[in-house]
């Protein structure tokens, strides 16, 4: 009989644990989440952006926020250099109209760019969310049979004790 209330004792501090670690990857998962919501919500990534990340999630995407600023710029001035070398940039006379045909070009350019960045680490974190998610589903299988063992445990111990209590000849 102590046996079976020993194992009801264990299950339940193993499907405590589970449970626990149920929240913290849903959680995970949730913050996986947001930062692609962020990604897919803004046109150019920057700190004020990612200021509100989870711990976890904050490096990379300080990290994301800055690498894909300097990249996109860069790509943007080489595919602004060529346009100007083949001579896709008309030559306007005016200097400050031309800086503005130039500029609003580098912008263009600049924002395909990021676009196509933010959906290369959307790619990553989709990859991400699915690995989390099998991870999910393996937990709330694991604690479906803790319940089910538990369950037939209580039982055991139940009918335990019931045989094992005096009638005192009644």
């Amino acid at each position: 009989m102590l046996l079976a209330f020993w194992q009801v004792q264990r299950l339940t501090r193993e499907i405590n644990d589970l449970e626990r670690q149920a929240i913290e990857t849903r959680n995970r998962l949730s913050n996986y989440q947001k930062y692609a919501s962020v990604l897919g919500g803004t046109s150019i990534m920057t700190m004020s952006n990612v200021a509100g990340m989870s711990a976890e999630l904050l490096p990379r995407a300080a990290m994301f926020a800055q690498f894909s600023n300097q990249a996109s710029s860069m790509s943007a001035m080489q595919n602004l250099q060529v346009m100007k070398m083949s001579g896709m940039v008309p030559w306007t006379g005016n200097p400050m109209a031309q800086y503005q045909i130039e500029m609003s070009a580098f912008a263009k350019f600049k924002e395909e760019s990021m676009k196509a960045l933010k959906q290369q680490e959307i790619q990553v974190l989709n990859e991400k969310e699915k690995e989390i998610q099998l991870e999910m589903n393996s937990i709330e299988q694991r604690i479906a049979m803790k319940r089910a063992e538990l369950n037939s445990v209580k039982q055991l111990a139940s009918q335990e004790a019931r045989d094992g209590a005096p009638s005192f000849g009644l």
